[in-house]
């Protein structure tokens, strides 16, 4: 069995079922987590927002264009600040967002349990891992 493999299998499975849960809610998994950004970081830029996503710009523009369109989010620019977005949630946004939230739950979490691990070490775990692959792993070897 392969660590990484597994790791990349479980996160697709987890990413599909929730489209499949936000998709009634108007919303893509990278909107909803868009929103959970903003609510966290008001403020911040329309590139920030991309880069916290881990898409490019071009698909966070898209992404904060849905977000403004559907009255989840304004852009709070000073007048004459060009292209540049400081993105707030609405009322409507955070509210979304919480709704959402409450929508996909810890299921994970009572898998974990289910199979007799405590979620927040396996959390701790893989927050670990995480560090140190960053840490250690460059894309250029």
């Amino acid at each position: 069995m392969d660590l990484a493999f597994e790791l990349h299998d479980l996160v697709r499975t987890l990413d599909r079922w929730a489209e499949r849960i936000l998709a009634p809610e108007g919303l893509t998994y990278n909107q909803y987590v868009a929103l959970v950004i903003l609510g966290q970081h008001p403020g911040i830029t329309g590139r920030t927002l991309a880069t916290s996503l881990g898409v490019t710009e071009a698909a966070g523009s898209g992404i904060v264009k849905a977000l403004l369109g559907a009255g989840f989010v304004d852009n709070q620019a000073a007048k004459g600040s060009g292209n540049r977005r400081e993105l707030h949630l609405t009322e409507a946004g955070a509210e979304k967002a919480d709704h959402c939230g409450r929508l996909l739950g810890t299921s994970l979490d009572d898998n974990a349990r289910a199979i007799g691990l405590d979620p927040e070490r396996l959390a701790l775990t893989i927050r670990s891992l995480h560090d140190e692959v960053r840490t250690v792993r460059h894309p250029d070897g």
